[in-house]
C-alpha cells in the first residue's frame, strides 16, 4: 500500500509542475483487424494513411495501405495494381511524407526472388498523391546473380594416364556447357613441373570453339608442383589484363591425382588466393588421398570449410558424379568474405527506410554488401542518381535502418542510422554533394552492446527558419537500472554534428523495466505557443506492452528541455491499447475543427487522434491598502490593519474562443520569515491564506484578504515579501477540451514596505560616529583572560536604518560576549579560521531604526588564548554602516586602534647546597666547592640571560684560592661589583651571611635559548680559601656564602608571570655553608686524666688484696693433701711430680 501512496504524491507534484498540452483522451480511435495495422501512420490534412504491412491477402500479396477518415469514421483499403515482381513485399513497412509536395512515399522492402541456391530480397517504393499510387521505384528488381570467373587447374603430371587426362578434359567441357547460359567466363591451365595457361578469360570470349581449344591441350607430364601452379594462376589469370572482372565471383578448381612435390609452399599459395577473394575447390582423384597427409594437402588447397570445398573420387570416370554438386556449390550463399563469397545487392531490401530530399527520394539498401547497408538516391521520376555505401563499416551494420534529412546554410546532409554496427550502433552523417561523412558514436565508456544506437534518427528545425537545429538519435534498447531506452540530443553546427558525448544531453522516459523509449520519434508543431517546435517520443513496451508517448518542449537557442512535459499512457487514451507509440505521424494537422493541430499515434490494430489543448496565460496581481505600513504615531500595543486584493486575469495565447479555469491560490505573508518571527498574518495568527476563483477570457476576478501587521516591529526597514502561488485547472468546454496554461511562473512575490519619515525629500541621511577604547594598556598573553573593547556609537544625523558596527580582530583572539551599556545591541561573531583571515564581529545598533540624536554604548569581550602568537602590537578596527542610501560627509564611521602585546614567561630554579669547615686562625687552608643551579623554562620558548653573581672578595681578603680558576661553563665573565658599604663585620656577625651586599662579587652572564619545558644547568666549581674568615673575628660560627642567579630578558616583549603586582622575576640564592672552629688546647685534659688513672688503680689494688687475691694457692693445696694421706695404690712420687 505504501507504494500506492508514494506514487500518488509523486504524480500530484508532477501534475502541478508539468504543462499538459495534449488531451490524453482519444478524440478518434480508428481500428482494423488487418495484421500490422498501425505500424506506420501519416496524417494528412483531411485523412490518415495507415499501413498494415503484415496483412497477407493472397499467396503472393502482403501489405495494405488504408485511408482513414474521421467523419465518417472508417478506414478503406487503397487498391492498386502492384508490379508483377512485387511479391509479398510487406507494403507499408515504410511510409514517409513530403510536406512540400503533399506526397507520401510507401515502401515494401521484402520482395523475395529465388535464384538457384539463394533467395534474394529486394524492395520497391511508390509515391502517393492524395488518392492514387504513382510509378514504382525502382522500375525493376535485379535478376539472379550468375556472374563468375572460373579457372580450371588440371594435373598434367606423369602419374596421370592419357585416358584419364582426356576424361578430365571432358569433365571441364561438360561443366562449362552447364554455365554457358549465364554470365560466366572460364580459363584452363595445366600444371606439372611448370604451369601452363592454355587460355585465359579474355581468350575465352574470343575463342570460336571452347571445346576445340580444350581438346587441343596436350599433357605436359613431369613432376607435381601444385603450389607453384596455384600461385601462377592467381597472379597471371585472375587479373584485369587477362580478362578477369572486378566484383564478380572468382572460382579456382584444382584437379589432381597425387601429393605435390612442393607441399611446403601450399599455404603461402592459398593465402595469395584468399587475398583476391578466390574461392577454391580441390578434387582429389585416386587412392593416393586415402592417406592423412594427402587429405591434409587437399584441405589446404581448398577454401574453408573443407567439407564443402573438397571432393574425393576413386577414379577420373567418377568426376561426372560430382559435377552437379560442384555446380550448385559455386553459387551457394555459404561462405564469407574471406572465402570470396561476399554478397552485394542480393539482400539489399531496398526501401527499408526512405526520406524525401530536395533532389528526390533516398531509399535505404540495408542488406547490401553483407548487410553493411547504404542508400540509393532517385529522382521523383524514378531515375537512379547515385548510391552511397560506406566500405569502412563492418558486415551486419544495417546502415539505412533509419534515415533523416538535415539542411544547413552550407549544404544538406543525410543522417543514416546503423544500429547493428559492432553490435552497438553508429550514425553516419553524409554530405549529399561530395559524400564526405562523419561517424557519430558514443564514447567507449558509454556505449552498450545491443543498445541499437541509431534505430531512429530525427531532425528538428526549432524555429521554422528552414534550417536544421537539432538531431535526435535513439538507442531504444539502452539499459539503465530502472529504465530502458534513451534519445541523444545533438546540435548541427554548419555541417558538423555535435553530440558532446563526454556530457551528453539525453532524453529519458518514466522508470520502467521494459519500455523501448525512442522506438519512434516525431517532430510536432508548436504545442505550447512559445514559438518553438516540440518533440514526441514513443515507448511502446511500457506498462507491460501497453505503451506510452512523451512530449518534450524546445527551449529555443538550439536547446530542448531534457524533462518531458507530458507522459501519455495507452490506458489514458483508450482501454485495451497495445504498443501505443509504435508509430507517430511526422505531420500534424487540425482534423477536429478547433484550429489546433492534432496528433496521430499508431498502436497494434488501432490509430488514435489526440487533440492539442488551447493555450492560455494567467496574470496574477496583489495590491495592498494602505500601500505602506505606518511607522509614526502608532500604538505599539495594537496590530495594524491592511487589506490584500488578489486578482487573476486569463488571456488567450493560441486560437480559442472560450475558455474557463479554476485557480487555486495560496498567499504567504512575510514569506521570508518563519513563525513566530513573521510580522504579518491573518486572523488566528495564520501566515498563509488560501482561496479559489473561476476565471474566463472576459474579465478579471479578484478577492480581498484582511491581514494584520505588527506595530513597531524590530525590523521596520526591510519590506514584507509576500508570496503568491497558484495552480491552474482547465475546465472542459462544450467539446470536452480543457485549456492548458502556457509555460509561465506560477509563483510571484509582492512587496509591502514601511513608511520612511525622512523629511520632505524622503531620503534619510545619517551621520554615524563610532569610537572605542581598550580597558587596559597592553595585552599580557598568558596572564590576561579577556580583552574588553568599550564602544560608543552616535547618530548625529537623521534616522539610520539597520545600523551596525563591524569589528575585525586578529587570529588568537576569540569572541566571548557583549555587554550592553546603552541601547539595543545584538552581536554575532566569526573567529579567524586557521589564521587565514581576521575575525569578524557584527553588532546591530537599535535595529531596525537607530534614531536621530541617539547614542549607544556596549562592551565587546574577546578571549586571549595562552598559546597565541601575535605581532609586537595588534589592532582592532570598527566600521559603522547602515542601510541608508546616503551618509553625511562628516560621518566618522571608521576607527583603527592598536595595543601592545607582551607574553608571559615563567622560570623555575633549583640549586645545590655545599658544606665546608675551617679552623679559626689557620689562614692557609683551602677546600673544593661544587655548586650548581638548574633553570627550567615553563611556558614558552625564548632567548634570555641568566645572571650569576658570586662573592669573590671580603674586605681585602680573597674568598677563593685562585680567582682565575673561578669559571662557569657556557657563561661570560663580566665586571666585579663592589658592595654597597665597607663596614661588613657587624652585618656578618648579625646574620652570618656573606653575599654581594658585603662582599665584592664577580658577575657571570649566561645567554641561552630554551624551548618550553626545556632546562639547563650551570655549575660553580673552585677551591675556597680560609684567609677571609679571621677578619670577621668569630672563632666559632656557621656562615652562608651566598651567590645569586637572576634573569634578564626583553621586557618590551615579555612579562614575568608572578602573583605579585610588579611581575618581577625572582632572584635565586646559591648557598655554600662554611663552618669555623677555634684551634683546640688539651693540657688540662691530660693532667686530669693521669691523676684520675692513678686514683682508680689504687682503689682497684686495695679491693683485690682485701679479697685475698694476692694469697698463695699452692701452699693451701699441700696442706690439704697432707691431711688426707696418700690414697691406696698411689705412688707418692708420681703425685709430687704432678
Amino acid at each position: 500500500m505504501n507504494w500506492v501512496i508514494s506514487a500518488t504524491l509523486f504524480l500530484s507534484v508532477l501534475n502541478a509542475a508539468l504543462c499538459f498540452n495534449i488531451d490524453p483522451v482519444a478524440w478518434r480511435a480508428l481500428s482494423n483487424s488487418a495484421a500490422g495495422f498501425g505500424y506506420q501512420v501519416v496524417q494528412r490534412q483531411s485523412d490518415l494513411l495507415v499501413s498494415a504491412p503484415l496483412e497477407q491477402y493472397s499467396q503472393n500479396e502482403r501489405g495494405k495501405i488504408y485511408k482513414c477518415t474521421t467523419s465518417p469514421q472508417n478506414c478503406q483499403n487503397i487498391k492498386f495494381e502492384a508490379p508483377y515482381f512485387a511479391v509479398n513485399m510487406s507494403l507499408g513497412l515504410t511510409m514517409k511524407s513530403d510536406s512540400r509536395a503533399k506526397n507520401t512515399v510507401v515502401c515494401g522492402p521484402t520482395i523475395p526472388k529465388d535464384c538457384k541456391s539463394i533467395t534474394m530480397y529486394n524492395g520497391v517504393c511508390f509515391q502517393m498523391d492524395r488518392n492514387n499510387f504513382g510509378p514504382f521505384i525502382p522500375s525493376s528488381i535485379p535478376e539472379c546473380r550468375t556472374q563468375a570467373d572460373i579457372a580450371f587447374l588440371l594435373d598434367g603430371s606423369g602419374s596421370v594416364r592419357s585416358t584419364d587426362f582426356q576424361t578430365m578434359k571432358n569433365f571441364v567441357k561438360d561443366l562449362i556447357k552447364s554455365f554457358l547460359s549465364s554470365d560466366t567466363q572460364f580459363s584452363v591451365s595445366q600444371f606439372s613441373t611448370d604451369p601452363q595457361v592454355h587460355f585465359n578469360f579474355k581468350k575465352f570470349y574470343s575463342s570460336e570453339s571452347v571445346e576445340t581449344d580444350i581438346d587441343r591441350i596436350r599433357q605436359l607430364r613431369g613432376w607435381t608442383y601444385t603450389a607453384k601452379a596455384i600461385t601462377h594462376v592467381v597472379n597471371n589469370v585472375f587479373k584485369q589484363q587477362s580478362g578477369s572482372r572486378p566484383n564478380v565471383k572468382k572460382v579456382l578448381i584444382v584437379i589432381t591425382d597425387g601429393e605435390s612435390n612442393d607441399r611446403q609452399n601450399l599455404r603461402d599459395a592459398t593465402k595469395r588466393a584468399e587475398s583476391k577473394n578466390i574461392v577454391r575447390f580441390a578434387i582429389g582423384v585416386g587412392n593416393a588421398f586415402s592417406e592423412d597427409a594427402a587429405k591434409q594437402e587437399l584441405d589446404t588447397i581448398a577454401s574453408s570449410p573443407s567439407d564443402k570445398h573438397v571432393f574425393k573420387v576413386e577414379n577420373f570416370d567418377a568426376l561426372k558424379v560430382i559435377r552437379q554438386n560442384l555446380q550448385d556449390k559455386i553459387f551457394s550463399i555459404e561462405g564469407s568474405q574471406s572465402s570470396g563469397e561476399s554478397l552485394e545487392m542480393e539482400m539489399s531490401q531496398e526501401g527499408f527506410s526512405a526520406v524525401y530530399v530536395p533532389e528526390g527520394i533516398q531509399m535505404s539498401i540495408i542488406g547490401a554488401n553483407q548487410w553493411k547497408g547504404g542508400y540509393v538516391q532517385y529522382t521523383t521520376g524514378g531515375q537512379k542518381v547515385k548510391t552511397y555505401e560506406d566500405v569502412s563499416l563492418e558486415p551486419d551494420s544495417y546502415l539505412g535502418y533509419s534515415m533523416a534529412n538535415a539542411k544547413t546554410r552550407r549544404g544538406s546532409l543525410t543522417v543514416v542510422g546503423a544500429p547493428r554496427y559492432k553490435h552497438r550502433g553508429v550514425v553516419v552523417s553524409v554530405n549529399r554533394e561530395n559524400f564526405e561523412n562523419q561517424k557519430i558514436e558514443p564514447l567507449a565508456s558509454q556505449y552498450q552492446t545491443g543498445e541499437y544506437f541509431g534505430a531512429e534518427v530525427c531532425t528538428m528545425d526549432i524555429n521554422n527558419d528552414d534550417i536544421t537545429d537539432l538531431i535526435f538519435i535513439s538507442a531504444p534498447m539502452y539499459m539503465e537500472p530502472d529504465r530502458e531506452g534513451r534519445v541523444y540530443v545533438c546540435r548541427l553546427t554548419r555541417l558538423f554534428v555535435e553530440c558532446n558525448f563526454d556530457d551528453p544531453l539525453v532524453l529519458r522516459g518514466h522508470a520502467a523495466v521494459k519500455g523501448r523509449f525512442g522506438s519512434s520519434l516525431a517532430v510536432l508543431p508548436d504545442l505550447n505557443s512559445d514559438g518553438f517546435r516540440d518533440l514526441a517520443v514513443g515507448a511502446p513496451l511500457e506498462n507491460n506492452g501497453e505503451g506510452s508517448i512523451y512530449i518534450f518542449h524546445s527551449e529555443g537557442g538550439e536547446r530542448i528541455s531534457p524533462t518531458y512535459s507530458q507522459r501519455i499512457t495507452g490506458s489514458e487514451v483508450q482501454s485495451g491499447l497495445k504498443f501505443f507509440g509504435l508509430s507517430i505521424s511526422q505531420s500534424s494537422f487540425d482534423q477536429s475543427g478547433d484550429e489546433l493541430p492534432d496528433l496521430a499515434v499508431g498502436s497494434k490494430g488501432t490509430v488514435v487522434l489526440l487533440r492539442s489543448r488551447p493555450i492560455v496565460m494567467v496574470r496574477a496581481e496583489v495590491s495592498f491598502s494602505p500601500k505602506k505600513i505606518p511607522t509614526q504615531n502608532v500604538d505599539c500595543s495594537k496590530p495594524l490593519e491592511n487589506t490584500a486584493t488578489v486578482c487573476f486575469t486569463m488571456s488567450r495565447v493560441s486560437t480559442v474562443n472560450k475558455a474557463r479555469a479554476m485557480i487555486d491560490y495560496t498567499i504567504t505573508l512575510d514569506a521570508t520569515r518563519k513563525p513566530p518571527n513573521n510580522r504579518a498574518y491573518t486572523s488566528g495568527k495564520q501566515q498563509e491564506q488560501s482561496g479559489s476563483v473561476t476565471v474566463d477570457l472576459e474579465r478579471k476576478e479578484c478577492s480581498d484578504i484582511k491581514l494584520l501587521i505588527d506595530a513597531c516591529p524590530e525590523d521596520a526597514l526591510n519590506e514584507l515579501s509576500n508570496e503568491l502561488k497558484f495552480t491552474f485547472n482547465g475546465s472542459p468546454s462544450n467539446t470536452n477540451l480543457r485549456p492548458s496554461l502556457a509555460l509561465q511562473t506560477q509563483t510571484s512575490i509582492y512587496l509591502l514596505g514601511f513608511e520612511i519619515n525622512c523629511g520632505t525629500d524622503n531620503t534619510c541621511v545619517d551621520n554615524l560616529k563610532v569610537d572605542f577604547n581598550f580597558t587596559r594598556s597592553e595585552v599580557k598573553v598568558g596572564i590576561d583572560e579577556l580583552l574588553n573593547v568599550t564602544v560608543t556609537v552616535e547618530n548625529r544625523g537623521e534616522n539610520s536604518y539597520n545600523s551596525r558596527v563591524i569589528f575585525t580582530y586578529p587570529a588568537g583572539l576569540s569572541y566571548r560576549k557583549f555587554t550592553i551599556q546603552q541601547g539595543r545591541i545584538e552581536c554575532n561573531s566569526l573567529d579567524s579560521e586557521a589564521g587565514l583571515s581576521r575575525g569578524r564581529t557584527d553588532c546591530t545598533i537599535d535595529k531596525p531604526i537607530f534614531k536621530s540624536k541617539t547614542t549607544a554604548s556596549f562592551i565587546v569581550s574577546y578571549g586571549i588564548d595562552t598559546n597565541s602568537q601575535f605581532e609586537r602590537e595588534i589592532f582592532v578596527t570598527a566600521n559603522a554602516t547602515s542601510g541608508n542610501q546616503e551618509h553625511a560627509p562628516t560621518s566618522e564611521h571608521y576607527q583603527k586602534k592598536s595595543i601592545d602585546v607582551k607574553y608571559s614567561i615563567f622560570m623555575t630554579f633549583e640549586s645545590s647546597l655545599s658544606y665546608n669547615n675551617f679552623t679559626f686562625g689557620k689562614n692557609d687552608l683551602k677546600k673544593p666547592v661544587q655548586q650548581s643551579v638548574k633553570v627550567t623554562n615553563d611556558i614558552r620558548a625564548l632567548n634570555f640571560t641568566v645572571v650569576i653573581r658570586v662573592p669573590v672578595r671580603l674586605g681585602e681578603k680573597d674568598i677563593w684560592v685562585d680567582l682565575s680558576s673561578l669559571q662557569i661553563p657556557d657563561c661570560q665573565k663580566g665586571n666585579d661589583e663592589e658592595p654597597r658599604g665597607r663596614d661588613f663585620v657587624p652585618k656578618i656577625k648579625k646574620n652570618k651571611v656573606v653575599d654581594c651586599s658585603v662582599a665584592t662579587c664577580r658577575v657571570f652572564k649566561c645567554n641561552t635559548f630554551l624551548e618550553r619545558l626545556q632546562s639547563t644547568t650551570y655549575k660553580i666549581s673552585a677551591n675556597i680559601s680560609s684567609r677571609w674568615i679571621q677578619q670577621i673575628g668569630l672563632q666559632s660560627a656557621k656562615y652562608l656564602l651566598t651567590s645569586t642567579a637572576s634573569l634578564e630578558y626583553d621586557k618590551t616583549q615579555y612579562i614575568y608571570f608572578s602573583t605579585g603586582s610588579d611581575n618581577s622575576p625572582p632572584v635565586r640564592r646559591i648557598e655554600a655553608e662554611v663552618e669555623v672552629y677555634p684551634e683546640p688546647d688539651f693540657t688540662k685534659e691530660i693532667v686530669g686524666g693521669c691523676l684520675g688513672g692513678l686514683a682508680f688503680l689504687a682503689l682497684l689494688t686495695a679491693g683485690l688484696y682485701k679479697a685475698g687475691f694476692f694469697k698463695s694457692k699452692y701452699k693451701q693445696m699441700i696442706n690439704e693433701n697432707a691431711a688426707d694421706g696418700p690414697s691406696p695404690g698411689t705412688d707418692a712420687g708420681t703425685t709430687l711430680a704432678e
